[in-house]
C-alpha cells in the first residue's frame, strides 16, 4: 500500500484494487521458499499482502508512518515497523528478494536552498535493501521518472508500464519493474537514463502512445530469489505501544517496577541498642508496632494512638477583674488492645 498525494491533501491513497488484481494476474512471482518482501510505504498491508498470495515460506515486511494503519497493517503482513521510513527505521542492507515501493507524492521539505522529491528519498533510501538479482516493483506519476531516472539506470535493468486509462487519469502513475544488477556501464546507464527522461517530458497521451499499460501485456513469470544474506536488522528507532506493552506484562518487568515505585510498608524495627520499657510504650502508642500478634494461642491485635489535650497550669486574676489562664498541650498515649477470642477490648494509658 502507499500513501499519495500533495501537501494540501494530507490524505491517504492506496493503490487501486484494479491495479493490484492486474499486476497479480499479469506479473506472476515465483517466491522461492524463504523469499522476503518489503513495502516501506505499506498502509494498511493490502497490496504487498495480495501479492504474496498467501505464498507458504516467505516473509512479508512493511513500515508505516501512521499509527493506525501500522495496527491493520500487522494483521495482514509479517512483520510491521511504525515510524518515519525514511528517518526513523533501520533496516539490514541487501536482505530482500522483493522491493514493493510506492511512496508519497510530493516534495520534501529541506532546511537548504534545495529540496528533493519523496520519490526519490525513498528510492535512494531503500534500493540498498534489495538483493542483487531481487526485483523492484516502483508506483509513481511518469513525470517523476526524470527524477528517478539516474539511480534506475545505474542500479537496475527497467521495464515502464503505464497505468489502466482510467487509473492513470487520476495522478499520471505509471509501473517500473527492474531487476538489481551490478552498477551498469557508464554508457548503458546514460541511455537508460536519456530514455526514462524523455518518457517523463512526454505529454500524457503521448506517454501511454509510447509505453505498454498493464492490462495489455502478456503475463510475465519472475522468480523472486532466496534471502543471499540474513536480515540482521530490521527495527525502528521509536517504541510503539501497541507491541511493547504485551511484551512488558509477558516479562513480569511492569510488575517489578511498581513493586519498587510502591514498596510495601515496613514495620520492622532494629534498635541499635536494647529497648527500655519506657522507649516500648512510647512506640507503641504512637503506632510503631500496630500489628496482629500471637502467644501461646492467645491472639491480640494491637493499635497505639496519641491524643493530644490540653492542661491548665496556672490561674491568674488581678485587682480590677481581669485574669489570665496558662495551659499546657500535653499528650496521652493510650494502647488498645482487642482480644480475638473474648472480643473484649482493653484499654492502657
Amino acid at each position: 500500500m502507499a500513501r499519495l498525494g500533495s501537501q494540501a491533501k494530507a490524505g491517504f491513497y492506496p493503490t487501486p484494487d484494479s491495479v493490484c488484481e492486474l499486476l497479480k494476474a499479469k506479473i506472476i512471482f515465483d517466491l522461492e521458499k524463504g523469499a522476503r518482501l518489503l513495502d516501506p510505504c505499506c498502509g494498511e498491508g493490502k497490496t504487498l499482502s495480495r501479492l504474496a498470495g498467501g505464498v507458504p515460506n516467505l516473509t512479508t515486511y512493511g513500515i508505516e508512518l501512521d499509527h493506525q494503519r501500522a495496527h491493520e497493517a500487522r494483521s495482514r503482513l509479517d512483520k510491521v515497523l511504525w515510524g518515519d521510513s525514511l528517518s526513523e527505521v533501520m533496516v539490514s542492507p541487501g536482505s530482500f528478494g522483493l522491493l514493493y515501493l510506492n511512496p508519497p507524492y510530493d516534495t520534501g521539505v529541506s532546511d537548504g536552498a534545495k529540496s528533493q522529491r519523496l520519490e526519490v528519498q525513498f528510492l535512494r533510501r531503500y534500493l540498498g535493501t534489495l538483493q542483487q538479482g531481487g526485483y523492484l516493483v516502483l508506483v509513481i506519476p511518469y513525470y517523476i521518472l526524470k527524477h528517478c531516472a539516474k539511480p534506475l539506470a545505474r542500479y537496475f535493468k527497467v521495464q515502464v508500464l503505464g497505468f489502466p486509462e482510467d487509473e492513470f487519469q487520476a495522478f499520471r502513475q505509471c509501473i517500473v519493474f527492474g531487476r538489481k544488477k551490478l552498477l551498469a556501464p557508464k554508457e548503458e546507464a546514460e541511455q537508460t537514463q536519456t530514455h526514462l527522461e524523455e518518457l517523463a517530458g512526454m505529454e500524457p497521451d503521448e506517454f501511454m502512445n509510447e509505453v505498454e499499460t498493464l492490462e495489455c501485456i502478456a503475463p510475465v513469470s519472475i522468480t523472486v530469489p532466496p534471502p543471499a544474506k540474513p536480515l540482521t536488522t530490521f527495527r525502528a528507532k521509536n517504541i510503539d505501544p501497541l507491541e511493547a506493552i504485551p511484551l512488558v506484562r509477558k516479562a513480569g518487568i511492569l510488575k517489578n517496577v511498581l513493586a519498587e515505585l510502591t514498596p510495601k510498608k515496613n514495620n520492622v524495627i532494629r534498635p541499635l541498642t536494647s529497648v527500655k520499657k519506657g522507649q516500648m510504650a512510647l512506640m507503641l502508642a504512637g503506632g510503631y508496632m500496630n500489628k496482629a500478634i500471637e502467644k501461646n494461642g492467645r491472639q491480640l491485635v494491637v493499635k497505639g494512638v496519641m491524643d493530644k489535650s490540653e492542661k491548665v497550669i496556672n490561674v491568674r486574676e488581678n485587682d480590677s477583674g481581669e485574669g489570665s489562664i496558662t495551659t499546657r498541650d500535653q499528650y496521652i498515649p493510650t494502647i488498645k488492645i482487642i482480644d480475638m477470642q473474648t472480643a473484649e477490648l482493653i484499654m492502657v494509658q
